[in-house]
């Protein structure tokens, strides 16, 4: 009788437990910053650590390996599609060392004015002086590592670089 009865509390404490366990909260992801609380150049910049990167801005939605001219220009390219941005770095490599600013990106550039997305040419110039370059399509500020993409005399995309980086892609950028 006393073996029965040790068995039932045994069961009944599992239970309880068993329970308390399967209604506890899962642990809350990582906070990861709103699309429009980006700023280049701020809180995201080429440069940074990647693990810091990812931080910020939390799992990505698509990582893939582009080959380069040779081994050592291998890169990875890391999308944030809810953040309108492409994160690129060389494979091997712990740090960022170029963002590509998409037409869907909320947030802004650091800069006096704020800079977004949408802004007229002007307002580039006015923050960052003449352009080394400017075509209809392209401003460049190699200097900087800053090119601005834009449609109808309005930024509409932008990519910064490393300085000194090995990307293939920062080289096209200057032709």
């Amino acid at each position: 009788m006393r073996t029965g009865k040790t068995m039932f509390w045994v069961l009944l404490m599992s239970l309880v437990a068993s329970v308390a366990i399967a209604q506890e909260k899962p642990a809350a992801p990582a906070t990861t910053l709103a699309p429009d609380k980006v700023v280049i150049g701020e809180n995201l910049s080429p440069g940074m650590p990647l693990n810091s990167t990812m931080a910020l801005l939390g799992i990505p939605d698509k990582v893939k390996v582009v080959r380069g001219s040779s081994e050592d220009r291998d890169s990875i390219e890391i999308s944030y599609v809810s953040h309108g941005l492409v994160v690129r770095a060389m494979s091997g490599g712990s740090r960022i060392e170029a963002i590509e600013i998409g037409p869907s990106f909320k947030g802004k550039f650091k800069s006096e004015s704020g800079i977004k997305l949408g802004v007229k040419y002007e307002m580039l110039i006015g923050e960052y002086g003449l352009p080394t370059s400017l075509t209809s399509q392209v401003m460049r500020y190699p200097g900087r590592g800053l090119y601005f993409q834009l449609n109808n005399e309005r930024l509409l995309s932008a990519k910064t670089y490393t300085s000194g980086t090995k990307l293939m892609d920062a080289r096209l950028m200057n032709p």
